[in-house]
């Protein structure tokens, strides 16, 4: 079964004031660029994606990896989500991802059931909140990190390289764990 249909309904809802620059994911964005600016990197050893809005110099997050599989969708939703300013957040969870700043990494892998609910979630905390800065990690490539932050099971967030918060809750949840993590 090809994608191709559905990747191209997300095109249509995608305006062109999204700048992508990426290494090494030049095939999973290639039908994108009809809808998207991409820049590729030369000189880079593991793939990455930073996804930012023309004319703005902060990336809105970094995906470390190529989102495959149950992470495409999630991806493909930001897309969507950063060129059109769009969140869907309770008003609760709105207040609370105001109120967040600093680095929030997201550990994923491509066939991890509940990695896209939490992505979900913190794509649209970066796009409302300019003072996070998203990082979703692909622990089988950044092998690394997931090491450097023991992550031995999946979703996990690390929060400003030193606390630890499990993605799978409801947002709420998640929000308020990272909130206190961000004031500590």
């Amino acid at each position: 079964m090809s994608y191709d249909p559905v990747v191209e309904q997300y095109i249509k809802a995608i305006k062109p004031n999204v700048r992508v620059t990426h290494c090494k994911a030049g095939d999973i964005l290639e039908p994108l660029t009809s809808a998207i600016e991409v820049t590729e990197k030369e000189e880079c050893d593991k793939p990455f994606i930073e996804v930012s809005r023309k004319g703005e110099s902060r990336n809105i997050f970094v995906y470390k990896g190529v989102p495959m599989i149950n992470e495409f969708w999630p991806f493909l939703n930001a897309l969507v989500r950063v060129s059109n300013n769009l969140v869907h957040l309770e008003d609760k969870e709105k207040e609370m991802a105001s109120q967040l700043a600093g680095n929030v990494k997201l550990f994923v892998t491509p066939d991890c059931t509940k990695c896209p609910i939490a992505a979900e979630l913190l794509y649209q905390v970066a796009i409302l909140n300019d003072k996070v800065n998203l990082e979703i990690i692909d622990s089988s490539v950044y092998d690394d990190l997931a090491n450097k932050f023991r992550v031995m099971s999946v979703p996990k967030i690390i929060v400003n390289d030193k606390t630890e918060v499990p993605g799978g809750f409801p947002p709420d949840i998640i929000l308020k764990m990272i909130l206190k993590a961000t004031q500590k």
